[in-house]
């Protein structure tokens, strides 16, 4: 079924609506300072407030082995930012002084296992959880739902499980009326974004085929790579084939993807095949891949920041190699700047963030899943700009091989491409005849040797503009010395008192043409067609003399 055009103005406007809350949901996101509370948390109004609170663990780390064991404050000690750790403790009361008693505590800026969430108030406790698990409906975050009662204080502990905590994780507690535009905003952001990524993939592995250029396929695998560790990264791999947690699917496809692209440049950028610069970026690749493999066998925490040190320096290189195609004429490499730019921009602003103890993105993961969703657009875009410059290139060179320098016409591998193709119509019946019309110039030879070569190509100058007007600047050609051709479908008169005024107003008063014609209706075959229009042609010559 159709649908009608009211439908489908509704679907066009649904889907307006979506882009439109996505770039609001990020720009928002962006610029999140609007509430940020201590931990002693007073919720006035229904609106989401962002929380600072402190990192902690327990004295005694077997006191926390009973999942459902809540620490006092004296069995919590601070733990500084910059250490890492596999398990954090946060404390903080909370009173609600609005009439909303749903309420969200949404963790972001890192990677989680499992969060747990204990309140305690009047007598009354709640256990929630949430984090690397299947949910109902479809959950791709970590968000953990609270019931806050209104006009009173609530004990709130959250303990986070992951594989590394790297930094603080960013806390904020959002009504539960907000949410579900919230929950809709995120999960279609993420889904949009992978999404896209994948049909980029799919396509530039399609373009491999009619073009065999390995450029696409190193594409592909650089961004089919980096989908898959992202799918990871936002739960939808376990959701779609129930893959666990692990630093072999969340880091290892990182690196992997980092060579990949780093063999997509040496394609994509020309770079010599044989050159130094080229193996240098070879050894780059394998030395990726080997430090992705080797941090299997190390510590998560170790693992991560080689990942990161890996990342930067990919990018640089990238960048770098960009910028020098660029500066050397490389046309295409503009895009891929632009691309690669964008990418690295993010990052130093995640790495300037993360050094002073803050963050600039109320989402991290989330903006660098666009962020890479942006690089594989712009590297998409990229290819495409290549091949435009590709063909245009050869255009170009074929339009070089295929035209005489001196006059500007056509030259005699033109002439043999055309004519072989004027034959093929006729036998189709698509052309019921043509004429083929030999053209010497006479007195060439005493202008070259009286007055020299540069006399005689200017001769032959004002002979091609003339004929070129005479025939509509259609179909004549140059085949060399003082010989042309002209093909058409109507047989010429020709009217060379022009010509004679012209030759004899420039100095060349002794000069003058001898045409010969002949049709492919009378003569049956091209060799046919070329020797009598040629006999023709002498015969005028002989005649003239």
């Amino acid at each position: 079924m159709f649908g009608t055009p009211d439908s489908a103005s509704a679907k066009s406007a649904a889907c307006a609506r979506l882009l439109l809350a996505a770039l609001v949901f990020l720009l928002g996101n962006l610029l999140w300072s609007q509430h940020s509370v201590a931990a002693a948390v007073e919720l006035k109004k229904a609106e989401q407030y962002y929380l600072s609170l402190e990192p902690m663990t327990v004295k005694d780390a077997s006191l926390g082995n009973d999942p459902m064991w809540i620490p006092t404050k004296d069995q919590l000690i601070p733990v500084p930012i910059t250490d890492a750790r596999t398990q954090l403790w946060y404390r903080f009361d909370i009173h609600n002084d609005s009439d909303t008693k749903e309420w969200y505590l949404l963790t972001t800026n890192t990677l989680l296992a499992h969060i747990q969430v204990y309140t305690m108030s009047a007598g009354e406790e709640h256990h929630r959880h949430n984090g690397y698990v299947r949910r109902f409906p479809f959950d791709l975050s970590n968000n953990v739902a609270l019931s806050l009662p209104s006009n009173q204080a609530v004990s709130v502990w959250v303990k986070l499980e992951a594989p590394y905590v790297a930094q603080q994780p960013l806390f904020s507690l959002m009504p539960g009326n907000q949410y579900p535009q919230h929950h809709f905003n995120y999960t279609s952001m993420i889904l949009i974004a992978i999404g896209a990524m994948l049909a980029l993939v799919l396509y530039n592995a399609f373009l491999y085929y009619p073009t065999r250029d390995s450029s696409f396929i190193w594409y592909a695998g650089y961004q089919l790579l980096c989908t898959f560790a992202w799918a990871m990264h936002f739960k939808v791999m376990l959701y779609c084939f129930d893959i666990p947690l692990d630093a072999s699917t969340l880091y290892l496809p990182f690196f992997i993807a980092g060579a990949a692209s780093l063999m997509f440049a040496i394609s994509f950028l020309k770079l010599p095949q044989g050159g130094w610069l080229a193996l240098l970026v070879r050894a780059c690749a394998i030395a990726l891949v080997v430090f992705g493999l080797l941090g299997l066998m190390l510590p998560v925490a170790i693992y991560q920041w080689i990942l990161v040190i890996c990342t930067y320096s990919w990018i640089c290189i990238m960048l770098g190699l960009g910028i020098w195609r660029l500066n050397k004429g490389y046309r295409p490499a503009r895009i891929y700047v632009a691309g690669f730019g964008i990418l690295g921009t993010y990052f130093l602003f995640t790495l300037a963030g993360n050094l002073a103890g803050t963050s600039l993105f109320d989402n991290q993961l989330l903006w660098a899943l666009w962020m890479q969703l942006i690089d594989a657009i712009a590297l998409a875009l990229a290819l495409a700009d290549r091949i435009n410059f590709l063909r245009k290139s050869r255009q170009h060179a074929d339009k070089r091989a295929s035209t005489d320098q001196l006059t500007g016409l056509p030259n005699r591998t033109a002439f043999e491409r055309d004519i072989r193709a004027w034959e093929a119509y006729y036998s189709e019946g698509i052309i019921q005849d043509f004429f083929l019309t030999f053209i010497d110039v006479d007195g060439l030879k005493r202008v070259n040797d009286r007055h020299g070569h540069n006399e005689g190509d200017r001769l032959l100058s004002l002979v091609a503009q003339w004929l070129s007007r005479q025939s509509q600047q259609q179909n004549i050609y140059r085949i060399g010395g003082d010989e042309f051709v002209l093909l058409s479908r109507k047989q010429i008169q020709w009217n060379l008192t022009s010509l004679h005024r012209l030759l004899t107003d420039e100095g060349f008063p002794n000069s003058d043409l001898s045409i010969g014609t002949s049709s492919y209706s009378e003569s049956g075959s091209r060799s046919t067609l070329l020797k009598l229009a040629d006999e023709r042609m002498y015969a005028i010559k002989h005649s003239n003399r």
